[in-house]
């Protein structure tokens, strides 16, 4: 696969044939690839098993790829890319991001200004030391800036108390070592209402075709399925039952309270702090909950009810790359439409092919595929053979192993703003991201710094230069490699899996397929295109105020426990 600049006519003739006789996928149709087995790549390009030896190279190397098996080489002029992204764009009938059917909130509505308060409440977390807000703040790109997210308890690097202390420094205070122990990367909270579908890293909390959702709280049917959740409220939305969970997790909200209760008896005595009545808890809560509702009462479900509103009012999608599907070509520079061009275009056809999976308006289907990110952290318990620190993802939730190493794919809007990356975070740039698709075991090697099989030889491994992972060395004058012992093993136990799945030695059910052979400028050029897909808006911190409780709200805010967040230097967030 080459870029390659050539004359105008005969780089118009190929990719019209391209565009004409090979483009059989639509960007919005498919939830991920198709199943398992030595079959297709999912846009019906190569086989699993021939991969051919020869690379596409940098440059130079003629109009067709020899490397993936005889892989199509998609030849793209800088100069002529307006013309045939438009032609691309009518191709697949490319849409913009839109709210049409979803009936979401604005900030100013009564319930998602409630929502807002009790998402910067430390109130709700079991120990009074973290808030939702304290994993996913809007001028941290809607998660927390930190590899693995700090949840209850948190301390500064002199071992302070730090609640309100959010990102890079913040520590576990409950580890000797300050390690995290949340196992997950804090998904962005922007645009949450546009996902209809799966919420989660592993998409535990579901929504079924007849409308009702599956969470961690339902019963379990005897074909092994998820039944609703009969807690639900009638109307519940996918929002408002993900906003039920936080607060019963030990090590994000819920610390030691009411340890050995359910978690239905959890979360009605965390709503009891909101009813005034409890003289530890004095509040103006039940008005908030009259101007939302029509009368003073509170619950549980309306708390959760409210938090999801605030949440899915945070709509974020009038991008660069919206303006140009509105008619303004110059919305973006040259480098983003060959971007474009190479992230629709199907990888049997020379492109990166990424809208197999990242797809539609939102640019996710919201599925979940094995494409074999980099494991580290505490994990979710798993065995993989040699530790039990691994994650299997969703076949935590399917208790199906053609699940195993499965993770949601997120939207990517507003991504360049949502750095680190995966469900550990282990990649904090997104030219890493791109380039992982290209090779798995290669990204991983090259982020672990293995030489000869051996990790964190080479001295300069790009995990070691993580911010969380830095400030954790630092502290604690900690070796890189004895943070995560595990944490090459655990990767490349699943890439192993990935390559056993292509193989069609294991089942799985969306493996990510081949190897992408891009070269340095398409990768440049594809995260170009990513960063065409951010709103302004949450580069400006004006612009996001309304979502924001800050020190000027302590006045109107219900009761004292409102999280007024700083970063490690004590400015405002």
């Amino acid at each position: 696969m080459i870029i390659k600049k050539t004359a105008h006519s005969r780089f118009i003739t190929i990719l019209l044939f391209l565009l004409s006789s090979a483009f059989i996928f639509n960007a919005s149709a498919q939830d991920g690839p198709p199943r398992g087995g030595n079959g297709g790549e999912g846009n019906g390009g190569q086989r699993n098993g021939g991969q051919g030896d020869g690379g596409a190279g940098n440059g130079g190397q003629g109009n067709r790829g020899a490397g993936n098996g005889g892989q199509r080489a998609l030849i793209v002029d800088l100069e002529n890319a307006q013309e045939n992204l438009q032609v691309l764009i009518t191709n697949l009938n490319i849409e913009p991001a839109t709210t049409d059917g979803l009936n979401l909130p604005t900030i100013n509505d009564e319930k998602a200004q409630l929502g807002k308060q009790l998402f910067f409440s430390k109130n709700l977390g079991g120990e009074q030391s973290a808030a939702c807000v304290s994993c996913h703040h809007p001028m941290l790109g809607g998660g927390d800036n930190l590899s693995l997210p700090i949840g209850v308890a948190a301390v500064n690097s002199l071992e302070q108390s730090a609640h309100d202390l959010l990102g890079v420094g913040r520590f576990n205070g409950l580890d000797f070592l300050n390690l995290p122990t949340v196992p997950r990367n804090s998904p962005s909270i922007f645009n949450l209402g546009l996902n209809t579908r799966r919420l989660f890293w592993d998409g535990r909390v579901e929504a079924r075709r007849n409308g009702a959702i599956s969470t961690p709280d339902s019963a379990v049917n005897d074909d092994g399925r998820f039944a609703p959740d009969d807690n639900l409220p009638e109307g519940t939305t996918l929002a408002a039952a993900q906003a039920r969970f936080p607060v019963t997790s030990t090590s994000e909200m819920r610390g030691d309270f009411f340890e050995s209760s359910d978690n239905q008896t959890l979360r009605a005595e965390l709503a009891e702090r909101f009813t005034d009545e409890d003289s530890d808890f004095p509040s103006d809560w039940p008005s908030a909950f009259n101007e939302a509702y029509g009368d003073s009462s509170v619950t549980f479900d309306r708390i959760a009810d409210s938090i999801g509103e605030y949440e899915r009012s945070m709509v974020f999608i009038d991008s660069p790359w919206n303006d140009y599907l509105a008619g303004d070509e110059n919305a973006l520079t040259d480098e983003q439409k060959v971007g474009a061009i190479l992230f629709f275009s199907p990888r049997r056809e020379g492109g990166a092919g990424c809208a197999n999976c990242h797809s539609g308006a939102n640019f996710s289907g919201f599925g979940h595929q094995l494409t074999a990110y980099p494991q580290f952290g505490p994990g979710k318990g798993n065995d993989s053979g040699t530790t039990t620190s691994n994650d299997f993802g969703r076949e935590n939730v399917s208790n199906n192993t053609e699940d195993r190493y499965h993770f949601r794919a997120p939207s990517l809007l507003n991504v360049a703003m949502t750095a680190p990356y995966g469900h550990t975070g282990a990649y904090q740039t997104l030219n890493e991201v791109v380039a992982h698709y290209s090779n798995p075991r290669q990204a991983i090697d090259r982020l672990f710094g293995v030489e000869d099989e051996q990790a964190f030889a080479t001295g300069t491994a790009p995990f070691c230069e993580l911010e969380q992972i830095v400030a954790l060395m630092e502290k604690n004058n900690q070796e890189c490699a004895d943070l995560y012992p595990n944490a090459y093993a655990n990767s490349i136990a699943a890439v192993t899996h990935l390559e056993q799945a292509r193989n069609g030695d294991v089942e799985a059910r969306f493996p990510l397929r081949g190897n992408r052979n891009l070269s340095d400028e398409q990768i440049s050029h594809v995260v170009d295109f990513l960063h065409a897909l951010t709103d302004p808006c949450l580069e400006d911190r004006d612009c996001m105020a309304p979502w924001i409780v800050d020190e000027d709200d302590v006045a109107s805010f219900p009761d004292d426990s409102a999280l007024i967040a700083e970063d490690e230097n004590s400015g405002a967030l």
